[in-house]
């Protein structure tokens, strides 16, 4: 979650930006300190560390301008977004000298509100998606013991599995459960875009937000250059405001150099068993409505993906086997297959290979009989963490995450 201070010397402004954001931004907004003036706020960022910070321009002590000044001095990395009554665009052209992302007048609209916060939010995600790309192991807990999240990205499974026709329905109904998504209506849209394939869990976590409605869940998942976003409710109408949640999606992704995007949406479903036909339908508006370069991109990738999904199981069966001849020639072909999908690139090479391995590690898990240490995960990622950052070709180790030591009884 990005943290977020406020700082307005009015209490009623500041319960009010507090109640939208909470409300707009669920699961990616967290207010860490409401500061009374500037003062206030500068001596709470140390210990708060914000990535953004909102501020009225008028406060006592110190002023909004005054505090943007100091926190660009020594906090060059936080998002600032100027607040006032001040329709003066003086104070407008000497809030962007100070590096300011954006300017909001007072009394703005709730939406105002919201296109703002997705503007700055739009310029923390290249940070925020390296950083969060590969950390998969935890810090170490109280007892100084290492732990691994070996539920990271577990949508990805979920979805792609059910659509990809690798589990039905029935057999992974209980960790729908653990998203309180049982027997009810959906729908599922379906984007394709060549600006999803630098985009990584925090990008996942703001699209999930943009789709957030009352008394809706929202499931979603962004692999190779696609996402599908499946959204549940006990309510057959609950989906109304669909369309706008599409369009922040758009923006979104716009802001990536005007790359095109492909989007499909299906109709009202009812049951966990239905989501494979919902994301045909959705796939299918793609293939039959989408200009002709984008449909080509998008009926080849999709080809890649089951083809991928094909290699994770054949991966897993190699490995339990302890064939690791096999599980080799079968991680150097899954390489092969993302380098060619995803032209060679090489940052999302091994993003999308660290998905597949999750969904290697997880369906281990699930044989009876067989289970990953906690070391043994946290090592292959932290090796995969390290290529990332140097450089080095996944080809040259293959063996490593081929060797992985599997607990058996």
């Amino acid at each position: 979650m990005l943290r977020v201070i406020l700082a307005d010397d009015e209490a009623y402004e500041r319960e009010y930006l507090e109640k939208i954001l909470r409300e707009s931004y669920p699961s990616l907004l967290e207010i860490v300190y409401k500061a009374v003036d500037g003062v206030d706020l500068m001596e709470k960022l140390k210990e708060c560390k914000p990535q953004i910070v909102l501020l009225d321009i008028k406060m006592p002590r110190m002023d909004g301008l005054a505090a943007a000044e100091e926190i660009r001095k020594k906090y060059p990395d936080i998002q600032m977004v100027i607040i006032s009554a001040y329709s003066d665009f003086a104070f407008a052209k000497q809030a962007i000298k100070l590096g300011v992302t954006d300017y909001l007048l007072k009394p703005y609209l709730d939406s105002e509100l919201r296109e703002t916060m997705d503007k700055v939010i739009v310029r923390t995600r290249e940070k925020e998606d390296s950083l969060a790309l590969l950390s998969y192991a935890n810090p170490l807990t109280d007892d100084n013991k290492r732990e691994f999240d070996f539920y990271r990205d577990l949508e990805k499974d979920l979805l792609w599995s059910l659509f990809f026709g690798r589990y039905g329905a029935e057999k992974i109904e209980k960790e729908f459960a653990m998203w309180n998504v049982g027997q009810e209506w959906f729908k599922v849209v379906l984007i394709s875009s060549p600006a999803l394939i630098n985009m990584g869990s925090f990008s996942q976590e703001v699209f999930k937000n943009y789709f957030h409605m009352e008394g809706v869940t929202v499931l979603n998942s962004i692999w190779m250059d696609q996402m599908t976003i499946c959204l549940f409710s006990a309510e057959q109408d609950a989906f109304t405001e669909l369309t706008g949640c599409i369009n922040r999606a758009r923006n979104y992704l716009a802001e990536e150099k005007r790359i095109p995007v492909a989007c499909g949406v299906s109709g009202a479903y009812f049951g966990l068993e239905k989501l494979p036909e919902a994301y045909r339908e959705a796939a299918s508006f793609i293939r039959e409505y989408a200009p002709e370069d984008e449909r080509k991109a998008f009926v080849s990738m999709t080809g890649g993906m089951q083809r991928l999904s094909e290699l994770e199981d054949e991966i897993i069966q190699s490995l339990v086997r302890e064939d690791r001849e096999e599980s080799s020639e079968r991680l150097m072909e899954m390489i092969e297959e993302l380098e060619g999908c995803l032209g060679y690139q090489d940052m999302p090479v091994k993003m999308n290979f660290g998905r597949s391995l999750m969904t290697i590690i997880r369906g281990i898990n699930r044989i009876p009989g067989f289970r990953i240490k906690t070391s043994e995960a946290i090592g292959r990622f932290e090796k995969l963490g390290e290529l990332n950052f140097n450089g080095d070709s996944l080809k040259y180790h293959v063996e490593y995450f081929s060797e992985m030591e599997i607990q058996k009884g």
